[in-house]
């Protein structure tokens, strides 16, 4: 799929600071409350994206009005304050020595700045490898909207700082062991790949499925269903970060970590991962 980099570069986006996105004022919160959403879709034609993203807002999307809207009309509504923008970015870490820019799907308020990078963010998400040429979070990605919209709202009510560092939402941890957490085996460091490993650590109700079951059953799931939404190189020879985050089907996020791919941190879920979580 191609992906979001020459355009915005042509925005003049200096990537190693977009994740340093300013924090909404409470006048930008008060904007956000009366925009519009526009929802910009790619430039390439037969992007799989595109599809993904309109399907999943028109059957998720609900605390502003929106609007699909092309890449060209982004740049000329920019500025604006009285829109807001769900937009799919490619975004890399200062510190990254790896130089892995990742996709993130970002929501952001429109100001008069010269580049992306300065546009008040009020929710950002990790969605894959920016380089990867297969789009893996089709089955997560309506969920995550769900939890974007939940994060918004709890931003508007009570804008706290805190609220930009996803681990915040690690305090909801506590809750999980009432879920049934699903997991895909493929998605597991070897040493906790089958149930009875993860039993060990973590011994609250958990299966271990296939990615197609997973994808069937997030189709029509049940209300107790929490599931583990993992990010690796697929295939792209990179070594950069493993982003692992559990999900509610309800939108509330439980977990959200990630690691440094290496020979003793392998792409998936880890033994450390389920030891925290075990610790509820």
């Amino acid at each position: 799929m191609k992906k979001f980099v020459g355009s915005i570069l042509l925005f003049m986006l200096s990537f190693l600071v977009f994740s340093q996105a300013p924090f909404p004022t409470l006048e930008q919160v008060e904007n956000f409350k009366k925009s519009k959403t526009l929802v910009v879709l790619e430039k390439n034609v037969f992007s799989l994206y595109n599809p993904l993203i309109k399907k999943a807002v028109k059957q998720e999307w609900y605390i502003t009005p929106y609007e699909m809207i092309s890449y060209d009309e982004f740049l000329k509504k920019k500025n604006d304050p009285a829109y807001s923008f769900l937009i799919l970015t490619s975004t890399a870490f200062e510190k990254d020595r790896a130089g892995v820019y990742y996709d993130y799907l970002n929501i952001i308020l429109g100001d008069p700045v010269n580049s992306l990078s300065k546009m008040p963010e009020f929710c950002s998400f990790p969605l894959g490898y920016c380089e990867s040429e297969e789009i893996s979070y089709q089955y997560a990605l309506p969920v995550i909207l769900k939890f974007m919209q939940k994060h918004v709202k709890s931003l508007l009510e009570h804008p706290n700082v805190s609220l930009k560092n996803l681990r915040y939402y690690n305090k909801n941890l506590a809750e999980l062991p009432r879920k049934i957490l699903w997991v895909v085996a493929d998605d597991l460091a070897p040493e906790v790949n089958t149930e009875k490993k993860i039993k060990e650590l973590y011994d609250h109700p958990v299966r271990v499925v296939t990615r197609e079951t997973l994808d069937k059953t997030l189709q029509d799931p049940p209300e107790d269903m929490a599931f583990l939404f993992k990010i690796g190189p697929e295939g792209t020879g990179k070594e950069g970060r493993i982003y692992k985050t559990i999900l509610g089907v309800d939108g509330t996020l439980y977990y959200f970590n990630y690691h440094l791919l290496s020979a003793k941190k392998p792409d998936g879920m880890l033994r450390s991962d389920f030891k925290r979580l075990g610790r509820y």
